[in-house]
Formats: structure tokens, sequence, C-alpha cells
């Protein structure tokens, strides 16, 4: 299954190419480590360059932290796509190759809802406060697994002082693909993940980003593992070009954004 397919489906296993073998990794083959943030966006790029090479892009999607920890097991990978200070972790444990990293895009934290329902105020510190607490049912990424946004939202919680409030009516995600994914099915009435998940699906709302203050911009980019086939590298420059790049902007990674956590 490509890459493309595979992605249709969110939070499901790796990719893979029918009735290959896997005691090893083929240059036909093209591993990528891919945070959950990025997974949407990456379909139709993914599909384009599999379509022009003739490779298969057989890639495991998860929250940052997860897939570190993968890498630092020895799992075998050829390209990561996770945000930047993951893989700079990464290029000093020496897993990513020196002077191949390079960023796709910074994204924020947003609030989300099912499309159609009114879209709440959480333009200010009080404002969120308020919704939250007005809330039937509230998601957001485990921390425990990693997920970027969902350790920041529980931030943002503390910092509101509602955490108990919250507790009986909170249901934690794997990560912020499954944030969506509840929301959209009216499982749970609202949501916080990264904005460029929130804007990839078309049955819910971005009802905001989170106010100034307590919001966190997190910039995602992309790099080779060290000792990465030429294929990959190959990958890398098609996914560095201005044409991939002006994609990732349409799906929520903007250009010029810097990276800020919250002081």
């Amino acid at each position: 299954m490509s890459l493309a397919a595979a992605v249709r489906g969110w939070g499901g296993p790796p990719c893979r190419v029918p009735g290959a073998h896997y005691t090893g990794v083929s240059v036909e083959q093209i591993e990528v480590f891919c945070a959950g943030a990025a997974k949407a966006a990456l379909a139709a790029p993914a599909a384009e360059f599999e379509g022009r090479r003739g490779l298969k892009l057989n890639c495991t999607f998860g929250p940052a932290g997860g897939l570190k920890r993968k890498a630092l097991a020895g799992e075998r990978v050829h390209m990561f796509i996770l945000s930047r200070p993951t893989l700079e972790e990464l290029e000093q444990a020496g897993l990513v190759e020196p002077g191949t990293i390079f960023d796709i895009g910074t994204t924020g934290v947003g609030v989300v809802v099912r499309k159609g329902r009114p879209l709440p105020d959480v333009s200010s510190p009080a404002a969120l406060r308020q919704a939250l607490l007005g809330a039937g049912s509230l998601t957001y990424g485990d921390p425990a697994h990693g997920d970027s946004s969902g350790t920041h939202f529980s931030w943002v919680i503390e910092k509101l002082g509602i955490g108990p409030e919250l507790a009986g009516k909170t249901v934690l995600a794997r990560l912020g693909v499954e944030v969506v994914e509840k929301v959209a099915q009216g499982s749970v009435e609202m949501g916080a993940t990264q904005s460029s998940i929130i804007l990839a699906s078309a049955d819910v709302a971005l009802a905001g980003m989170l106010p100034q203050g307590l919001q966190r911009l997190t910039t995602y980019a992309a790099g080779l593992a060290t000792g990465s086939s030429e294929p990959a590298r190959e990958f890398g420059e098609f996914l560095g070009s201005a044409e991939t790049r002006a994609h990732f902007e349409r799906m929520g990674f903007a250009r010029s954004l810097p990276a800020a956590d919250p002081s």
C-alpha cells in the first residue's frame, strides 16, 4: 500500500508494500518516520514522488517523542519528518546526518469542534477558560505518548487553573489525528491539537488558535537518517523543492512564524 492510500486512515499501521520482504530495507523502499501533525500534508507530495520515481514510501506515523524513542532503539529509518528540536536531538545522537535538516513549516495549537457547531470564543485566556469549562467533553493528545500539542495543552489547562474541573470529562487521544477523529465522529465535543491537523479534515472546524501567552508554535523539519540510501536523498530534495514547500504552506505550515515556547 502506498503512503497516499495509507494516509486516508488516521492512526493506522505503518504502510507496507504488498509482497515485499522485510528482513532488510531495499533501495526501492524508503522508511519514513513522520510526526502526526504532518501526516495529511504529506499525502499528496508522497503520492507524486512515488509516481515519478516508482519507489515506495513505508511510513510510520506517531508523536515525535515516540518516533524518537523508536529511532534511539535502533529501528531502521531513512528519513525523518519531526519537530525541529527532536531532529536536532537525533542529530546530536548521531542518527541524523549533519547538515541535512531543513524546515517544512511552523504550526500552532488550535481548538477544534465538529463542523456545523457554533464556534466558541477562544480569543483570550479568559474566553478559552470559559469555553473549556462549558464544553461537555474534551480531548487532546496524551502527553504520556509524547504528543507535543497534548503536552503543551496540559500545561495550558494547568495555567488556567481548571485541571480538576476538566478531569472528569477529558478523553485523551494517542496523537493529534485521533483528536480530530473523535471530534469529527461526535464522541467528543471539543479538542485541541496542531492547526495543520484540524485544517486537513473537512468534518471539523478550527474554532481558533490558542490566544497569545498560551500559544506554542512548533517548527517541523525533515532530515536524512545517517547512512540513508540515495533514493531517500532524492525524496529529501523533493520535499525541499519550492513546489512541495508551497503545498505544506497551503496545508497550514507557515514559513514566516518563528518557533516559540510559552514564557
